[in-house]
């Protein structure tokens, strides 16, 4: 008995497993579940701006050096198709205007997306590109340093009507040009034939 007694001694005492265990796990997948349709439908409509915004924010920071990547058709029947980097030019469009919101000269830059050429085009107001303005060539400095930094073609572009000279116009955005030159961007000064005058900032998307 003495023997017996310490045989049971040693024993290791048995565990009682609660019989509603499988609750912890049950709810752990309803949560996810349900996160994963809240999810789902935040996601449903999105401010396509805002949203490019916060994913370059995220690729700027987390991701540098590595732009996203787009697919182009190589033009031959049997050949590969060749997958280049490229910064879309709607984000650049919300950058650009998320960087000048506090610039009073630049608020009211409105861009007008072009797919075929891929970029956005900024119509200039009279006062955006008036040379008597003593702020005019300062503003247009602040708008090179916002774009100094991005690997992508920047153009200032004038549009002349038909039977007109081309040099008058771009002798006057030439000042322009210079000044946002001095800001640090690279810009290429661009003139085209339309059916009225104006002057555009433009943003094509890099390849």
């Amino acid at each position: 008995m003495k023997h017996g007694g310490a045989i049971e001694a040693l024993k290791a005492p048995q565990q009682v497993l609660p019989t509603a265990a499988w609750m912890l796990t049950f709810a752990d997948l309803t949560s996810l579940l349900l996160c994963f349709f809240v999810l789902f439908y935040a996601t449903l409509s999105i401010d396509k701006p805002y949203w490019q915004t916060v994913v370059g924010s995220f690729n700027a920071t987390f991701a540098q050096g590595i732009p996203p990547l787009a697919v182009m058709p190589t033009g031959q029947p049997n050949a590969l198709p060749v997958v280049v980097a490229r910064r879309s030019a709607l984000y650049l469009d919300s950058l650009l205007r998320q960087r000048l919101a506090a610039d009073p000269f630049w608020v009211s830059l409105v861009g007008q997306a072009n797919p075929l050429e891929g970029a956005v085009s900024y119509p200039l107001s009279f006062a955006q590109a008036n040379l008597t303005n003593p702020a005019t060539l300062p503003a247009w400095q602040r708008l090179g340093q916002v774009v100094r930094t991005w690997d992508t073609p920047v153009a200032l572009r004038v549009i002349v009507p038909a039977g007109e000279a081309f040099a008058p116009a771009l002798a006057r955005a030439w000042p322009l040009a210079q000044a946002a030159v001095k800001g640090g961007a690279r810009v290429t000064l661009r003139a085209t034939r339309g059916k009225v005058q104006a002057t555009e900032w433009v943003i094509y998307s890099a390849d």
